[in-house]
């Protein structure tokens, strides 16, 4: 980037006179200031030798520099206010930050720094993300943008109504991961991806969570940053891999088996505790008033109370209760989808004890169909109080929970959500074997190769056209063992 102009470090609240080059490299979307009305949007900029600094944007200087700022590109910039940054932002922004008005002079370069850029990046691989789940731990991902599920309206825990929407990521190994976009993003990159989702986009992203919704998947957070089809060495390499590829990636897109499950290598690597110390003992969350934490429980499960109801009708697109029948086609007053299918889902409703004590406890979807060892059809067409020879009510032998406590709207007490089931001896199979176990009802259970991308750990799915061939598959083995 040349050594004739200043370095961000050169430059301080008071001096005159400077002039620094440097890259655009990530520009954030606009926000509203928590404590005013005023719009602002950050940028980072970095120098020739890597060091960065927050630039901002205030009110119409936003919509006036839109096109002056580009992601990527390279400027020469001058005449920014420099002040200290607010001491409860140094952490998060460092100790100077600039302030871009129409006060400052901005000039374009014609140079591609991207291979600086990138050198900045450290990309966590797609069988790395376990390791993240549900930690405050930022990461960076590069995939190729397969396919993009439909915009959909969710309620948060206050109330408040967001939009998201979800993406699918393919990695060179044929990986797959949901990354899931809120509000703002769905506007911008979302969009843009709808219109070019055929040319098969290389995504970059930065500051990104990994979390245990739908099994696993990638989340944006309100610091997230992107590169669509960067301008980088990378991303063409990624681009020719897909070249290669597309017959094998756009028979992916075509059966679309990335939809029905978490796949079995990044959930087979979930870092799930191998000592004994590393499990919470229940009585240690009894009566838990935090809000959102997460633990992994060893013990058993089972329903004390037989008269409940095993599923509930639901929205194929948010899982939401639906008062429509099953199979009716309807707008989904949650979601907002307009053509959301009424499917059935699993839900029950136990007790999960080790040697200290007991929580109550709910698991839903595929959690709910394992440790039942039924499915959401079947059981919509239960009509008698099941016993332990029509679904399975209690466990024999430890197994591994992963758990979620969240807070009650009208109570002060953590309600508790199980995630995932884990059978221990299915761990050391699975490592033994490279085989993901499917769950049978009365039946040993079984092993598909791995190309079915079935998921070791039995966590929740959307899928409706999944859940039915489950339940067409499971009537047919019930039928011949009757005969």
């Amino acid at each position: 980037m040349g050594d004739k102009f200043q370095l961000i470090h050169d430059v301080s609240p008071g001096t005159t006179g400077w002039t620094v080059k440097v890259v655009v490299a990530e520009k954030f979307s606009p926000r509203v200031a928590q404590r005013s009305p005023t719009k602002y949007q950050n940028l980072t900029l970095m120098d020739s030798e890597g060091s960065t600094v927050q630039a901002t944007l205030y009110g119409q200087n936003i919509t006036a520099f839109q096109d002056e700022l580009l992601l990527g590109k390279t400027y020469l910039i001058s005449n920014a206010l420099v002040k200290e940054t607010n001491a409860e932002y140094k952490a998060k922004s460092g100790e100077i930050q600039w302030t871009i008005s129409g006060r400052t002079r901005i000039r374009r370069v014609e140079e591609n720094n991207s291979n600086l850029l990138i050198s900045t990046y450290s990309f966590t691989d797609f069988e790395d993300l376990p390791k993240y789940m549900d930690s405050n731990v930022d990461i960076s991902v590069i995939g190729m943008i397969i396919d993009i599920k439909p915009r959909r309206i969710i309620q948060t825990r206050f109330g408040k109504e967001c939009q998201v929407q979800d993406l699918v990521l393919v990695n060179k190994r044929f990986d797959t991961v949901l990354l899931t976009m809120w509000e703002t993003f769905v506007d911008n990159e979302c969009k843009y991806i709808c219109q070019n989702l055929r040319k098969k986009l290389v995504l970059i992203g930065k500051h990104l969570k990994v979390t245990s919704f739908n099994g696993l998947s990638i989340s944006t957070k309100a610091d997230s940053s992107f590169f669509i089809d960067g301008e980088f060495e990378l991303v063409e390499e990624f681009k020719s891999w897909g070249h290669t590829n597309s017959e094998i990636i756009d028979n992916m897109i075509s059966e679309k088996h990335y939809l029905t499950s978490t796949p079995s290598k990044l959930s087979s690597k979930l870092s799930v505790p191998t000592d004994e110390k590393d499990f919470t003992e229940i009585k240690n969350i009894q009566g838990l008033k935090t809000v959102k934490q997460f633990f992994w429980i060893k013990g058993k499960a089972s329903v004390k109370v037989l008269n409940q109801t095993y599923w509930y009708m639901s929205c194929n697109n948010c899982n939401k209760i639906s008062s429509e029948n099953y199979g009716d086609i309807y707008p989904c007053v949650f979601c907002k989808c307009t053509d959301a299918k009424a499917i059935p889902r699993a839900k029950v409703y136990m007790q999960l004890t080790d040697p200290t004590g007991y929580i109550n406890a709910t698991a839903i979807g595929n959690p709910a169909e394992y440790f039942l060892q039924s499915n959401a059809e079947i059981l919509m067409n239960q009509t008698l109080i099941p016993t332990a020879a029509s679904m399975r009510l209690s466990m024999d032998e430890d197994e591994i929970f992963y758990v979620k406590a969240i807070t009650q709207e009208l109570s002060p007490d953590c309600k508790f959500e199980i995630l995932f089931i884990v059978n221990p001896s299915q761990i050391a199979g699975d490592k033994n074997k490279g085989k993901a176990p499917v769950e049978h009802i009365g039946e040993p259970i079984k092993f598909l190769e791995p190309t079915t991308k079935r998921s070791l750990f039995h966590s929740d799915t959307d899928d409706a056209q999944s859940s039915k061939k489950k339940c067409d598959k499971s009537t047919i083995e019930i039928t011949k063992k009757n005969q």
